[in-house]
C-alpha cells in the first residue's frame, strides 16, 4: 500500500507540473479516488460494530452451528476459532434488518465463550481490503461435544450369550412417572405418541431412576490434543451405548476446577462433561484412556 500511494503521489505531482489544466483536473480526480479506495476501508472497518446476537448452547464437533451476527455495516466475516467459511453480514439497501445468520464448523470439542473472527471490508470501491481480527463474546457458553467414535468393549450383561436372552433391544428401565417435552439426547424409544399428538410437540416418557448400582466410566485424557479427541470420542460412544441399554452411568473426568464424578442422564449431559474435560497434569501417558467399573 505504501508503494501504491507513493506511485499515485508521484503521478499526481507530474500531472500538476505538466501545465495543462485538464491533465491536472484528471490527476486530482484519479488521485483522490485511489486514495479513498486504499485508505477508506480502514476508516469503515474501525467504525464497524459487530456482535453475536444469538447462538446455540450445545453443538457437536464436525457439525455446522448457526449464530446470528449483528453488524452496523456490510462486512465480510471469516471464522478463525472455531473455523468457518467467508460470508457477508450486515445491512443492505434491499433489507432493513442487519441480523444475519453465520454458520461455523467447530473441528474439535471444547467450551467456547468467544468467537474469533476476521472482519474485512473493501468499502467504498473494493480496491483494497482491510482485515481486523475480533473476539466476539457469545450470549451464553457454548459446549461442543466430541464426535461419537467407536465404543470400548462393555461389560457383558447376564445371559447375553447363553441363548436365553430373547430381547436383544434393551427394555425400559423403571416405571413411567409422566411425560415431558423432548430434549436433545433423549432415547427415541421413549417417545410418547399420544401425548405428542395432543401437545403438537415431541413428548417422551419420563422413567423412574433405576435402583441398581450404576456403572462408572472413568475418562483420562492424554496431553496430545489429537489423541485426547479420539479418547473423548470413544468415551462418548461408550456412555451413549450404556444409556441406550438402560444402564445408570456415572462419568468421571478431569476439569479445570479438578476431578469431577457425577451421573449423566443423556447424551447432552455426557457431551457437555466431555467438552469440559482436560488432561491431568501429572498423569502418566499409559494411564490415558477409558475405563469402565461396575
Amino acid at each position: 500500500m505504501v508503494v501504491a500511494v507513493a506511485v499515485i503521489g508521484t503521478w499526481w505531482l507530474v500531472a500538476h507540473n505538466s501545465g495543462a489544466g485538464w491533465v491536472q483536473a484528471i490527476g486530482d480526480a484519479v488521485f483522490g479516488t485511489l486514495l479513498v479506495g486504499i485508505v477508506g476501508p480502514s476508516v469503515v472497518l474501525a467504525r464497524a460494530r459487530v456482535r453475536v446476537s444469538s447462538a446455540p448452547v450445545d453443538g457437536t464437533a464436525g457439525l455446522p452451528l448457526e449464530v446470528k451476527i449483528d453488524a452496523s455495516t456490510r462486512v465480510r466475516v471469516s471464522g478463525v476459532h472455531p473455523h468457518g467459511p467467508q460470508a457477508f453480514v450486515g445491512p443492505i439497501r434491499r433489507r432493513r434488518s442487519n441480523d444475519d445468520s453465520y454458520t461455523f464448523i467447530p473441528q474439535n470439542r471444547g467450551v467456547y465463550d468467544w468467537l474469533t473472527v476476521d472482519v474485512a471490508t473493501g468499502a467504498p470501491f473494493g480496491l483494497q481490503w482491510w482485515t481486523r481480527r475480533l473476539l466476539l463474546p457469545l450470549p451464553s457458553t457454548l459446549h461442543v461435544a466430541p464426535r461419537r467414535g467407536q465404543p470400548i468393549p462393555l461389560p457383558v450383561r447376564e445371559r447375553e450369550h447363553t441363548g436365553e436372552s430373547v430381547m436383544r433391544k434393551p427394555g425400559d428401565v423403571g416405571e413411567p412417572r409422566g411425560v415431558r417435552a423432548y430434549r436433545a439426547g433423549d432415547n427415541r424409544r421413549y417417545v410418547h405418541w399420544p401425548a405428542t399428538a395432543h401437545a403438537r410437540e415431541l413428548m417422551v416418557r419420563e422413567m423412574e431412576r433405576p435402583s441398581a448400582e450404576p456403572i462408572t466410566v472413568q475418562v483420562s485424557l492424554p496431553s496430545d490434543p489429537h489423541e485426547a479427541e479420539r479418547v473423548a470420542e470413544r468415551a462418548l460412544a461408550s456412555v451413549v451405548l450404556l444409556l441406550d441399554r438402560g444402564t445408570a452411568v456415572v462419568l468421571g473426568t478431569i476439569e479445570e476446577s479438578g476431578a469431577a464424578l457425577a451421573p449423566v442422564e443423556d447424551r447432552r449431559q455426557a457431551g457437555r462433561r466431555l467438552a469440559r474435560a482436560v488432561a491431568a497434569q501429572d498423569a502418566a501417558p499409559e494411564a490415558a484412556g477409558v475405563r469402565i467399573h461396575s
